[in-house]
């Protein structure tokens, strides 16, 4: 039967289902697709092996070609096999169905073409099993050779890592069942349970190896410690477990897992006759070159395991110390993410909460100003049909409303909540902006500058932060250019001058004043920002370049300013030092290497 397997059905699409009568009886078992909606539902659930376009009518037409585009188009499906079968009185261009819509044939329904459609559908079907085998084999020897691979890179247990590659194995030579045969010694055998292969089959094998010993076609394999295929005759000596197999066996696989010269595992399995075909020489060579490979992995293995177990002691000490030093660096990691995860909440929370408030009210003045506009509406159609009456009542109404309602304060509200609402998304955006400048390297070509020019035009861009607020001293003795990003110097400078402004305004000095100086030294260049304001304890002083430390309120600072500051100096190749004594000053140092040419930088 054609649409047999649920993973590979067949389908009929159309609203023609006279047609199906001139298909073969088998496909009767197909499911009807009359709509594209149920056909996209339906093909998106599993992989069809054919889809028959039934166009008995026009109205057929778009349906089936829809149902085709979205197979090879949507879906990306090339493997599903379209055949398009039309009413001999309907006119198609089958050149545009085969080339636009790639389908696979066209057939006419008709009884004279009965036989010749059967032919085209079994081959298409033949053609759809071939490319779904050709899958299944690539994936099978994939799956193995990754097996393979395991062995010298997975901590699993030997028996686990020899089921895994049996079943591999397995499905790569197309085995109906397969077996694990463990050599404790030359005349002991112990046969394990294999995902495939029944309880039944297992216990009678046992029990056949316990009693005759090992058979004649399984013992070559042994003795000659290479994986051997071979047909299965009467005299192979397993015929109690083939008997047991309502699927005649045709040949077996004995491949012997060998570990320094000594078969260690015997693995069978037990191929059908129609399937020996499918085994391949190429299969036969995958099979070789992965018994070879398997007994060099395993050797290695077992060779390092010896070594573990000779330096047990000193891995041990190793691994303690290197957990210590991990366990000290994840807590060092936890309070930092602590800080910064604190930091974040608090910082985009407290705009967000008044902003989400504000947007309530607003929702509630809209419902007035809404109903407020409705009743003009209507005052306005009295007025023109002219019905004073019903005018003069919607003109007390309304005024009561706009009373009642507080429309007036609420036009005047609405724009202060705006005003609001804009400013605490200001803020979130602003700490966005800081997380981006803090997390991402900025991008840039560098360009030679003028620092002194490059200073002032960072002061007037501050003029409205200083705003006669603070007194700058200016001292640059540094005459020559930097070749660096002067974006990045201008955020760095700007930081550092906000900072050391808000620290004075806050503390309420009385003279505040910043210093600002520059001078070349063994070729870096010292910039040097000084404020007479609060200071800072040496405590504070070891956080401040720490993401999200901040000494101000909450909600006051992200904490991310001198974050950014580090970052930007590490990434010019230059450093930033803070020195501080609390109630007297505070300076920061940042050095910037003056040789930055493209040689260098490349």
């Amino acid at each position: 039967m054609l649409g047999k397997r649920m993973e590979n059905p067949v389908f009929l699409v159309g609203q023609s289902p006279d047609l199906a009568a001139f298909l073969p009886d088998r496909t009767m078992d197909s499911e009807n697709l009359t709509s594209l909606r149920n056909a996209k539902k339906k093909l998106r659930s599993c992989k069809p092996s054919l889809v028959i376009l039934c166009v008995g009518s026009d109205d057929d037409i778009s349906l089936c070609q829809s149902v085709a585009e979205y197979i090879r188009q949507g879906l990306a499906n090339q493997d599903t096999r379209i055949i398009l079968m039309h009413n001999p009185t309907q006119q198609l261009d089958e050149v545009v169905w085969l080339e636009e819509f790639q389908i696979n044939a066209c057939l006419t329904a008709s009884e004279a073409k009965a036989k010749f459609n059967a032919s085209v559908l079994k081959r298409e079907l033949a053609t759809f099993e071939y490319i779904e085998n050709t899958y299944r084999q690539h994936d099978a020897e994939t799956e193995m050779l990754v097996c393979i691979t395991r062995f010298s890179r997975s901590d699993e247990k030997l028996t686990a890592l020899l089921s895994t590659f049996s079943n591999a194995l397995a499905r790569l030579c197309h085995a109906h069942c397969s077996f694990e045969i463990h050599l404790e010694n030359t005349s002991c055998f112990r046969v394990r349970n294999s995902d495939i292969a029944g309880k039944e089959l297992v216990k009678t094998l046992q029990s056949l190896l316990s009693e005759g010993g090992l058979p004649a076609s399984l013992a070559q394999a042994i003795e000659e410690q290479h994986p051997q295929i071979h047909l299965l005759d009467e005299s192979g000596g397993l015929e109690p477990v083939t008997q047991l197999i309502t699927t005649r066996i045709g040949s077996y696989l004995a491949f012997p897992i060998v570990v320094y010269k000594r078969v260690v595992c015997l693995l069978l399995y037990l191929i059908p006759e129609q399937e020996m075909d499918r085994v391949s020489m190429k299969q036969i060579t995958i099979i070789n070159k992965a018994a070879e490979q398997l007994t060099v992995l395993l050797e290695r293995k077992q060779a390092e395991s010896s070594l573990k177990k000779q330096y047990t002691r000193l891995r041990d000490t190793l691994l303690e110390l290197k957990s210590t030093k991990q366990a000290l660096a994840h807590n060092e990691k936890l309070a930092s993410i602590g800080r910064m995860a604190a930091g974040i909440a608090h910082e985009i929370n407290n705009p967000l909460s008044f902003v989400i408030s504000n947007f309530s009210s607003m929702d509630s003045y809209l419902d007035n100003i809404i109903q407020l506009q409705s009743m003009q509406s209507e005052l306005l159609t009295a007025i023109d049909i002219q019905q004073d009456q019903k005018a003069a009542h919607l003109k007390q109404s309304l005024s009561e409303f706009e009373e009642q309602a507080g429309i007036p304060f609420i036009l005047e509200d609405i724009r202060a909540i705006v005003a609001d609402s804009f400013n605490g998304l200001q803020r979130v955006k602003n700490i966005i902006s800081d997380l981006r400048s803090f997390s991402h390297n900025q991008t840039g070509e560098k360009e030679v500058c003028d620092f002194s020019v490059l200073l002032d035009d960072t002061l007037k861009m501050m003029r409205y932060d200083l705003d006669n607020k603070v007194s700058i001293e200016r001292e640059v003795q540094f005459k020559g250019v930097l070749h660096t990003h002067t974006g990045l110097i201008e955020q760095v400078l700007v930081n550092l001058i906000k900072n050391a402004v808000q620290a004075m305004e806050t503390a309420g000095t009385a003279e505040p004043v910043i210093r600002i100086s520059a001078k070349e030294l063994d070729n870096m260049l010292h910039i040097r920002i000084r404020d007479n304001g609060p200071g800072m304890t040496a405590d504070i002083q070891q956080k401040i370049f720490e993401p999200f430390f901040t000494t101000k309120p909450i909600g006051e600072g992200t904490g991310l300013g001198l974050s950014v500051v580090y970052n930007i100096m590490q990434r010019l190749d230059g450093s930033i030092q803070c020195a501080s004594e609390p109630g007297v000053f505070t300076e920061f140092t940042l050095q910037l290497p003056l040789q930055q040419e493209d040689a260098s930088e490349a």
